[in-house]
């Protein structure tokens, strides 16, 4: 039997995480028109709210900006990509497990369909958003308009599909 997962870190706190993913699918929705997104797009919200190079360089763009010219004129965002994502993978599991069992989020189109998220809630617990750092959601918010515009498959593109990505 495996042993159960750990958080090693303070900033890897699942609860973080919860609240974090909670407030980038309601920004999703809304942005979107109440689309919400899926599994393979909650899987990047962490690696690149989490990792503070990323939300440094998530800062100085607006939300107006397209997610291709934000890609292209800070690739700062893509550095270790995919080891981030393998990295953050049980942590945003974690928080999502614990967004869906406190009824903060529900699964929608499980059976046979691609399954995707939603907020089941207009309030959150009292005084949870003051404790998240502001600049988290911040980059939250941002990720969420930007992936709302756009497939998943196209995102994955964008983000991984080009060769010789960078490495630190």
């Amino acid at each position: 039997m495996s042993e159960a997962y750990l958080d090693h870190q303070l900033i890897h706190n699942s609860s973080l995480a919860c609240f974090l993913l909670t407030h980038f699918i309601g920004e999703y929705q809304e942005t979107g028109l109440g689309q919400t997104p899926d599994l393979p797009k909650l899987m990047l919200v962490l690696p690149l709210v989490w990792n503070q190079r990323s939300r440094d360089a998530l800062s100085n763009r607006t939300s107006r900006s397209t997610l291709g010219a934000v890609l292209r004129e800070t690739p700062v965002l893509k550095i270790d990509l995919q080891r981030r994502v393998s990295a953050h993978a049980a942590t945003t599991l974690q928080g999502l497990n614990l967004a869906i069992s406190s009824r903060l989020v529900g699964k929608i189109g499980s059976n046979g369909s691609e399954t995707s998220f939603q907020v089941l809630v207009d309030r959150w617990p009292r005084g949870i958003k003051n404790t998240i750092p502001a600049a988290m959601l911040q980059a939250t918010e941002k990720l969420a308009k930007w992936f709302a515009t756009d497939t998943t498959e196209n995102l994955y593109k964008l983000l991984f599909g080009i060769p010789n990505e960078i490495h630190d």
